[in-house]
């Protein structure tokens, strides 16, 4: 839904430990459960109790916690100095950074090393876009599949897999959006292209990377993500990003048209369950919503505050979603910047200070 304009954006997310009822490594049906890469938690929603973290929560090779979930943050502009302003609104540090990249950027850059040395994780999200050229010229999925670019992507492989922590890598997210399958390519391109970026990421060792299938969460996209699946052994996570618009898109916010995070998130979430299965998808997979935000009311700012506030409740009761990242920038007419909300930073704060949203894991600033 954000578009390929946010290769100026950066989202940071952050590694917490869930104080939920039954972690451990063997998930079952309906508790929170811990999960190990490419494979899945609870498939249904469970219930949490409140408490300090687990001792003892880490980070698996695929970047699954042991015991909760990544909460994420995305702000403008993507600088170390922008990110610690909103962790001292929020009080708290964030630990991994999102960030958008073309065919042809080096990866990681300067500023992502420095995350990464400051103990952060990287989400890198490559678009088929050379953002250089005139207009920032798409390229499209097909000369992507047939090696056009095979020397720029296993340059940013060998980059990649040379931090050898963890790094989520996403192939042209939200793919699913009407625009993209028009210019871009087929479905049968784009799980073609996916497929040999994963192998050329092999064949460079990055075997650090957990890949991430990023779609646009929209009820109306949904017919099209279930023809760009591109195989359960070249997916590590599902994520779809969830956004509460209330009319912003037209610029013309309406409150009557408020939308919970839960209500919105379970779009997708249904989806992936009841038809997933339909196109060979495993839906027990490990599950991230990658961006999130809501419109602001600048007359009701409780309204976007509680909007907010809800979300920790909500992964509580779904463990399966084990990262989400809350989107602070603008997009067109729609204005997710929470920050600049006193009422809606002070509900993030607090949801950061919930037991449920509690890191077992050390944390730290750039």
């Amino acid at each position: 839904m954000r578009g390929d304009v946010r290769r100026v954006l950066g989202v940071l997310s952050v590694a917490v430990c869930l104080g939920l009822a039954g972690c451990s490594s063997s998930p079952t049906p309906s508790t929170p459960s811990s999960t190990s890469a490419g494979s899945g938690s609870a498939t249904g929603p469970g219930s949490a109790t409140t408490g300090p973290a687990p001792s003892g929560c880490t980070v698996s090779d695929k970047g699954v916690p042991s015991c909760g979930v990544l909460w994420g943050l995305a702000t403008k502009p993507p600088t170390a100095a922008g990110v610690k302003a909103v962790e001292s609104a929020v009080g708290r540090p964030f630990d991994f950074v999102y960030r958008y990249h073309d065919l042809n950027d080096e990866i990681p850059d300067a500023a992502e090393k420095a995350q990464v040395a400051a103990g952060k994780l990287l989400h890198i999200s490559i678009a088929a876009r050379d953002f250089a050229a005139a207009g920032g010229a798409k390229t499209g999925w097909a000369p992507v599949a047939a090696g056009t670019f095979d020397a720029s992507l296993t340059a940013q492989a060998k980059g990649i897999a040379a931090l050898k922590s963890p790094v989520f890598v996403t192939f042209e997210q939200e793919a699913n959006q009407k625009n993209k399958l028009a210019t871009l390519g087929s479905p049968g391109d784009f799980k073609a292209a996916w497929r040999h970026v994963h192998d050329l990421y092999v064949k460079a060792g990055a075997t650090n990377v957990s890949w991430v299938w990023v779609m646009t969460g929209s009820a109306d996209n949904l017919d099209a993500a279930a023809q760009l699946w591109p195989g359960n052994d070249v997916v590590d996570w599902i994520s779809w990003n969830v956004y509460n618009q209330s009319g912003c898109a037209s610029d013309s916010i309406n409150a009557a048209k408020l939308v919970s995070f839960e209500d919105k998130m379970k779009v997708f979430y249904d989806f992936a369950h009841t038809r997933g299965p339909s196109f060979g998808m495993d839906a027990s997979k490990p599950m991230m919503i990658s961006e999130t935000g809501s419109a602001k009311y600048p007359d009701q700012p409780d309204l976007t505050a509680q909007w907010y506030a809800a979300i920790p409740g909500v992964l509580a009761k779904y463990p399966q979603i084990k990262a989400v990242g809350l989107w602070n920038s603008v997009d067109g007419t729609c204005d997710y910047q929470f920050s600049t909300l006193p009422a809606a930073v002070t509900a993030v704060a607090s949801a950061g200070r919930e037991s449920a949203v509690q890191s077992g894991l050390p944390l730290t600033t750039p």
